[in-house]
């Protein structure tokens, strides 16, 4: 058995900036507990309100992402909400601590008695028939982007726009039934301490045209002791899903497009393949816009009713909208917008990029990906 013994100290100080970062977040004046790490086998965590003491389990650390230990510090720090400003004593799962849950935004499966980590954290979506719906709709999604993937570029044109064209038509039905394809949030993980200029531009991609939300945000790695930068996908959970794969296309397809091109580029290095990149993406971009097929428009001279319809659409979209900015809001309640600076290209390479990413077609499936698919949560 792998001693972490010599962590320990590192994941309390970690402990201690993810505390103070959730009393910022979410507006509270708790006061700072002790953290204690503990091998305990079967509790995840436990908060003691005599001592003051927040536990927290190596295997929990060691185990699972840390996203999911933030969870659990969620959890007990309502356990520490009810004790020192509801003033409950016996710690329970009440009422009390569901209002003090609300204010810390936890997500419901992680909610309950401490003991086993819900579901979701390790298999995906519980089943039901809204979630099948779901991915009947990724299923015949990737089959079109499979088709885009022709040689003929004339059926590879139409599958592009057929599959853009379901995507919004599926997203326009699920708000004109208020379907219950419940949100959920995806971490795409980079491995690195920052983000590139391509990878903004992928993000702002799938933003635009992918109706999902996107943000930005670093996650600890226990075992390295480093801070990654994380893209975090928000929307419904067949969106989402979507996007994530056009996340690793996109990125898969600049490094294979770059080292096939690479030679025709002007300037070197670094800085050279960034301008490709950037080109290529904003290429793609312009690809997509040009294709977008708008199913909610105003029509003109028509009859009043279908005016009135338009009309009464536009608001239902607009609450959608507002509902999933109220669950990124959950996650992320004073996120600030920041624009970049820009990066430094060279001209002649980002055009020869932006023609060839004209050419860039999504070409694989999307259901059932093998590998590290990211962190669902309802």
């Amino acid at each position: 058995m792998t001693d972490f013994s010599t962590y320990y100290p590192l994941w309390g100080r970690q402990l201690l900036a993810e505390f103070a970062n959730i009393n910022w977040q979410y507006g509270l004046a708790l006061k700072t507990p002790v953290f204690e790490i503990t091998e305990a086998e079967k509790r995840y965590g436990s908060w003691q309100a005599a001592t003051r003491i927040i536990r927290i389990s190596v295997r929990l650390i060691t185990g699972h992402s840390w996203d999911i230990t933030c969870q659990i510090l969620k959890h007990e720090m309502a356990h520490q909400i009810c004790s020192e400003l509801f003033f409950e004593a016996d710690g329970g799962h009440g009422p009390l601590f569901e209002k003090a849950c609300n204010l810390l935004g936890l997500p419901a499966p992680f909610r309950r008695a401490s003991g086993d980590l819900p579901e979701i954290a390790g298999t995906g979506p519980a089943e039901n028939q809204q979630t099948e719906k779901g991915r009947q709709f990724i299923r015949r999604i990737g089959k079109l982007l499979a088709l885009a993937g022709s040689n003929n570029e004339h059926e590879a044109a139409l599958a592009m726009e057929k599959a853009s064209q379901l995507m919004a038509r599926h997203n326009l039905q699920q708000v004109q039934e208020d379907a219950q394809s419940e949100f959920t949030s995806l971490i795409i993980n980079s491995k690195s301490k920052r983000l590139e200029s391509w990878q903004h531009k992928i993000c702002a991609i799938l933003l635009r045209f992918f109706y999902v939300k996107v943000v930005t945000a670093s996650l600890y790695d226990p075992l390295t002791n480093t801070l990654h930068k994380t893209i975090e996908l928000f929307g419904r959970q067949e969106n989402v899903a979507i996007a994530e794969y056009c996340y690793a296309f996109l990125a898969g397809q600049l490094a294979s497009l770059w080292q096939q091109n690479r030679t025709k580029a002007s300037g070197k290095g670094i800085r050279a393949r960034n301008s490709y990149y950037l080109g290529l993406l904003q290429g793609f971009y312009d690809k997509l816009l040009a294709k977008e097929v708008l199913t909610v428009r105003p029509r003109p001279e028509k009859r009043e009713t279908d005016r009135s319809a338009n009309t009464e659409m536009a608001v239902l979209i607009r609450a959608e909208e507002r509902e999933l900015d109220q669950f990124v809001g959950m996650r992320f309640p004073r996120l600030r917008r920041r624009s970049g600076s820009g990066a430094m290209i060279y001209r002649d390479t980002y055009e020869q990029g932006r023609t060839d990413g004209g050419q860039i077609v999504l070409h694989k499936g999307v259901a059932d990906q093998g590998g590290e698919q990211g962190l669902l949560l309802p």
